[in-house]
């Protein structure tokens, strides 16, 4: 069952700056708490986001509770992410978009192009896609995940244009014999970038619906466990985060 949430306009211009106190946030309408990507059991701390757009870019805001905020450093290996981090997973037709955010503000971006949507002359046979230069990784071929589209591309070196990053910690990051409150982390992707994805008309209109996934990762004793907005309480189809087709709804309101 495909979740529906509800995006607003901010009722404010928006400085992205961690703090989701700010009065645009105050009336985000947001997930319920995030469950198991596996199983749909809540997780172990409170987690819920939240969307919001104007005509410069869409929003997004992350509350995270945690007692211990501390970061592994270790590095994206392929569709691997063994650090504390929040996710957010944007899908058009033809591509989907994944960005992770650590504690300490260190952000991963992954651009994944469907096969099919790379013909002769496409929106994607442009050069900040090129096969040759970029030696995208490919997905969906002899390794996973697989998809009963096929295969994709999948480019770890793409940057989100103009995209802004602030993370908030309530507490002392990587001291861990204290107890922390938590952390937000704050989020705009201008629609400059999201032409990238998005069809039609940008900045979009009221009544556009947009699918989009937020989860987050958590290490527990340096293993990971992922929690998600998405399935919250039905469990995960295989192939997980990346079946776009089962992203929730947002749709924008005014």
């Amino acid at each position: 069952m495909t979740r529906e949430f509800v995006c607003r306009r901010a009722s404010a211009p928006l400085t992205v700056d961690g703090n989701l106190g700010k009065a645009a946030w105050s009336g985000a309408e947001r997930t319920p708490r995030f469950g198991a990507i596996d199983s749909g059991d809540l997780g172990f701390f409170d987690t819920r986001s939240a969307l919001l757009w104007d005509e410069r870019a869409l929003y997004a805001g992350f509350w995270l509770e945690e007692r211990d905020i501390y970061c592994t450093r270790n590095e994206r290996t392929g569709l691997t992410w063994s650090e504390n981090a929040v996710e957010l997973y944007i899908a058009g037709p033809g591509a989907y978009y994944t960005l992770a955010v650590a504690p300490d503000g260190r952000r991963s971006e992954m651009f994944f192009i469907w096969k099919d949507a790379y013909p002769r002359g496409s929106r994607y046979d442009v050069p900040e896609f090129d096969l040759a230069v970029h030696k995208p990784m490919v997905f969906g071929g002899d390794g996973g995940p697989y998809h009963e589209r096929g295969m994709r591309w999948g480019f770890f070196d793409w940057n989100f244009p103009g995209i802004e990053v602030a993370v908030k910690v309530d507490g002392t990051l990587d001291e861990r014999r204290d107890i922390d409150r938590g952390w937000q982390v704050e989020i705009a992707l201008p629609w400059e970038g999201l032409s990238r994805l998005l069809e039609g008309p940008l900045p979009p209109s009221a009544g556009t619906k947009l699918s989009i996934a937020c989860a987050r990762c958590q290490m527990v004793e340096h293993r990971a466990a992922s929690f998600a907005a998405v399935w919250t309480p039905h469990p995960m189809p295989s192939g997980g985060l990346h079946i776009p087709e089962v992203y929730p709804q947002w749709g924008l309101t005014d």
